[in-house]
């Protein structure tokens, strides 16, 4: 595709990331596989993660971690937080001699929080256990400077907070973790073509037929999405913030619910904790709660109710965008009021 480098320039330029250190897969799950489908892993060794992962990247790290004789490692994270320093903590107890790789949110599907990966890449840098960030929700939600970052590896969706078309996302291997890195399907590419990607992304730059729309919508995306906002792309993320933390702030206020995180470690999302109920004593389709269900049928709001495994927790998650009002969120809260399932 001969806008190719276009694109992957452009996302370069967007996440911070190094030049030729970027490519395309169709999503974050995607991203977590082929990152774990290149490990060197031997019997005993530790991945490690955290109880609120999201549940295909945690299947990913248990398919792997069987095949290879491998044990996963699970730090809960009590919620609520009280701050970053409870989260390092309770990922840092975990860590042991055997830990080779931390698989953990950028931010979390279940509760919207963004974790401390900065801290986190930092004390495991100096261990020489790499850290994969299951970025899913991150890239426009928050500025981000891969580079600068350190991660070995990073992957996010752009059809989230981008609002590209579905099947568009980033993986990001650092410089040094390139060699010898592949992807799950070889590109066509891989033999006697001349391009203008580096040696890591020819492989990943042609994988077999798909609909190459929602790549190549990816750097109007980026244009368009900057010009709604005077402020550009940071007046998005700050204004989408603010508006993510009155939206708890007020609905808390009104139904006594706690929010799972300050509202610091907030980005677009927000969440509120509920009453905790088994998901084996959940309606089937197993893991569909009957709240959730019941705001989309009866008050039209699509919201999420997620239940954490590690603790045992079940979460209300609302998210911003420039396109929600205050007053949704209040329809929210007087919709909860009214609701049997609270």
């Amino acid at each position: 595709m001969p806008a190719l480098p276009g694109i992957l320039e452009k996302l370069e330029t967007f996440t911070g990331a190094s030049p030729g250190s970027v490519v395309l897969v169709p999503n974050a799950t995607t991203g977590v596989n082929t990152v774990l489908s290149n490990l060197r892993l031997n019997p005993g060794d530790e991945l490690l993660t955290t109880g609120q992962e999201y549940f295909a990247s945690r299947n990913a790290l248990q398919f792997h971690a069987e095949r290879n004789g491998a044990r996963i490692v699970e730090a809960p994270i009590d919620i609520p937080v009280s701050g970053p320093d409870q989260v390092v903590d309770s990922i840092m107890s975990q860590v042991t001699d055997r830990t080779v790789l931390l698989l953990v949110d950028h931010v979390s599907s279940p509760t919207g929080m963004i974790f401390p990966i900065e801290e986190l890449i930092q004390k495991l840098d100096t261990s020489g256990i790499d850290v994969l960030v299951d970025g899913a929700h991150a890239p426009g939600m928050l500025p981000i400077n891969l580079a600068e970052l350190g991660a070995a590896y990073y992957t996010g969706n752009c059809h989230k907070w981008m609002c590209t078309p579905a099947t568009a996302a980033i993986l990001y291997v650092r410089p040094d973790r390139q060699d010898g890195f592949r992807p799950a399907v070889m590109s066509h590419f891989a033999s006697d073509f001349v391009t203008d990607l580096s040696e890591f992304q020819v492989e990943f730059s042609w994988n077999g037929t798909i609909d190459p729309t929602p790549r190549m919508a990816i750097p109007f995306a980026i244009d368009y999405m900057e010009k709604l906002h005077p402020g550009g792309w940071n007046g998005i993320m700050m204004d989408n913030h603010k508006k993510a933390v009155r939206a708890i702030e007020m609905i808390s206020g009104k139904l006594s619910l706690q929010p799972a995180c300050p509202a610091g470690m907030m980005g677009s999302m927000g969440a509120l904790i509920l009453s905790y109920i088994a998901p084996s004593g959940l309606p089937h389709p197993e893991g569909i709660d009957p709240l959730w269900t019941w705001l989309l049928r009866e008050k039209q709001i699509e919201i999420p109710v997620i239940h954490t495994a590690i603790p045992p927790g079940r979460i209300i998650r609302i998210s911003a965008q420039l396109y929600n009002g205050d007053t949704e969120y209040e329809y929210l809260a007087e919709a909860l009021n009214d609701s049997p399932y609270l």
